[in-house]
C-alpha cells in the first residue's frame, strides 16, 4: 500500500483528527476531569508506542543511532509534550501543544509529500506517520473541547520564550549531532536547512552558510525562520481566541433556551 497526495486516502487523512475529536469528544463528555486525564495520557502512550516501534524499524535498517532515532523532532517530542501536560496539568505544556506542535502537525498531514517515499505504509514508519500525525492533532483539539487548554497573555509568553530557547539549543544540538553520527544529518527544528519545496527555501536563499568556531548556520535564515515560527505561534493564540468566542457564544445560547436557566 502506497501513498499519493490529494488522493482520496489523503483526503480521509485530512478528515481523521477531526472524525477522531468529534469521536471521542462524544463518547467521553460524561467522564470527569481526572477519568479524561488519564485517557489523554493513554492517548499519548499510544502515540509514544508508535514512536518506539518506528525507531526500532530505522535502527534496525542503518545499524547504528543516527539522529532520526532522537525524538527531537517537533512532531515527535510533541507526544511527550503532551503525556506531561496531561499528567501535571500544565498549562504551559497545553499552550506548547497547542500552538506550536498542533500547527507542525497539521502542516504535515496537508503536505505529507514524505509519505511518498515509502514503498509501503504498513511499516512501523508509515503508522507512525499516519497514525502519529492525526494523533497529535487529535488529542490537543480534544483536549481543547474539554476544556483542559487554557492561554492567556502570559502563558503565551512562557511558551514563546521555551519554543526560542529549544530552538536555540536545536542549532547546536544539529551541529553536534552531525560530528558524532557521521554521515547522518540533524535537521531538528529545520535550523540546518528547509524543508525542500516549501518557502523557507527561498528565505535560506537568502543568506549564506557561515562556520564559526566549528558551528555551521546561516544567520538570515535562522532570523527568518524564528520569526516565522513565533508568528504561528501567535496566530494559533488568535485561533485560540476565536474558537473560545464561537464556544462560548454557543454555551450562551444553549442556556438561552433552557427555561431552567
Amino acid at each position: 500500500m502506497t501513498f499519493q497526495m490529494w488522493s482520496p486516502f489523503h483526503f480521509l487523512f485530512m478528515a481523521s483528527p477531526f472524525l477522531f475529536v468529534t469521536l471521542f469528544y462524544f463518547l467521553f463528555r460524561r467522564f470527569n476531569n481526572q477519568t479524561l486525564r488519564l485517557i489523554g495520557m493513554g492517548f499519548s502512550l499510544i502515540g509514544i508506542a508508535l514512536l518506539v516501534g518506528r525507531n526500532i524499524e530505522i535502527y534496525h535498517k542503518v545499524n547504528q543511532v543516527s539522529p532520526e532515532e532522537i525524538p527531537l523532532q517537533i512532531c515527535h517530542f510533541a507526544n511527550f509534550i503532551l503525556l506531561f501536560a496531561f499528567l501535571y496539568e500544565s498549562e504551559l505544556l497545553f499552550s506548547i501543544a497547542f500552538c506550536f506542535n498542533l500547527p507542525a502537525a497539521l502542516v504535515s498531514i496537508i503536505f505529507a509529500n514524505g509519505l511518498s517515499n515509502y514503498q509501503s505504509l504498513l511499516t512501523w514508519q508509515g503508522m507512525a506517520y499516519l497514525w502519529g500525525h492525526m494523533l497529535i492533532v487529535g488529542i490537543v483539539l480534544w483536549a481543547y473541547f474539554n476544556h483542559m487548554v487554557v492561554i492567556n497573555l502570559k502563558i503565551l509568553r512562557k511558551t514563546m520564550s521555551l519554543i526560542i530557547l529549544m530552538y536555540i539549543l536545536s542549532i547546536f544540538i544539529n551541529n553536534l549531532f552531525m560530528k558524532w553520527m557521521e554521515p547522518f544529518t540533524s535537521n531538528y527544528f529545520y535550523t540546518m536547512a528547509p524543508e525542500k519545496g516549501t518557502p523557507l527555501a527561498y528565505f535560506y536563499n537568502l543568506g549564506k552558510e557561515t562556520t564559526t568556531f566549528g558551528l555551521h548556520y546561516n544567520l538570515m535564515y535562522l532570523l527568518i525562520l524564528l520569526l516565522v515560527g513565533l508568528f504561528v505561534v501567535f496566530l494559533f493564540y488568535l485561533v485560540y481566541l476565536f474558537l473560545n468566542l464561537f464556544k462560548n457564544s454557543a454555551v450562551k445560547k444553549l442556556n438561552e433556551q433552557n427555561p431552567m436557566n
